[in-house]
């Protein structure tokens, strides 16, 4: 996708999709194969969107409580989960933030669920409500946020060094919270991993299916020609 002056626009769905799998990139974004999700992700779907909405209206100060009331009882033990964690405890800063970030030649656009502060530093927050949840399959997220939130709040003047921000995953489902840090080393590791997924993406001939042992899970498993 092009910008209005020409440049490329990179998305965390696509970046992530092509370190993921580049034959699941291509079926997705170049064939533009079209898979309806089974019914039981759409349901977890519908449960994440439920619980980050009532959270970011909750955070802007807004009263929740009718929202609260129509949760469903699994969604209401997220909810109390999300009041009674460490978030507290921290300066609240912004929520459902979008952001476009400009990277050599390219844009980078996402959104992050929250920000916060605690003294100097800073703090992204990314709620998670699936029942699997584990750092390991955010691994590019972890890459794409950091990187990108650091460049615009140094930015802003809002911080000089890579270690004065991190990136907490609240695991919801099993009420626990994992921390991220950032330093000076992650940075230029995570500036050269994105770059060199964009010019992999911009220079490949044939998009390879990864095989691996999640590859029955994928949504397009039986669209893929390599399985």
């Amino acid at each position: 996708m092009l910008s209005k002056d020409n440049t490329q626009t990179y998305t965390l769905a696509k970046l992530q999709m092509y370190d993921e799998c580049p034959q699941k990139y291509k079926l997705c974004y170049i064939d533009r194969v079209h898979i309806v999700e089974n019914i039981q992700k759409l349901n977890a779907s519908k449960t994440g969107t439920n619980i980050h909405n009532i959270v970011n209206f909750y955070l802007k100060g807004m009263d929740v409580s009718k929202l609260v009331n129509a949760l469903s009882p699994r969604e209401k033990i997220l909810w109390h989960n999300f009041k009674n964690s460490e978030i507290k405890n921290l300066n609240y800063i912004a929520s459902e933030y979008a952001f476009n970030l400009r990277i050599d030649e390219y844009w980078l656009t996402g959104r992050i669920d929250a920000l916060f502060e605690t003294g100097d530093d800073y703090i992204i927050l990314d709620w998670k409500t699936g029942e699997s949840f584990s750092p390991e399959n955010v691994k590019f997220q972890t890459t794409f946020y950091l990187f990108c939130m650091y460049e615009i709040l140094k930015a802003k003047k809002y911080l000089k060094e890579p270690k004065q921000l991190s990136l907490y995953y609240m695991d919801l489902y099993a009420n626990s919270l994992v921390k991220i840090h950032f330093d000076d080393d992650l940075y230029i590791k995570y500036k050269t991993q994105i770059l060199d997924i964009i010019n992999k993406i911009n220079n490949s001939a044939n998009f390879f299916c990864n095989k691996t042992d999640k590859c029955k899970q994928c949504k397009y498993y039986r669209a893929c020609p390599y399985l």
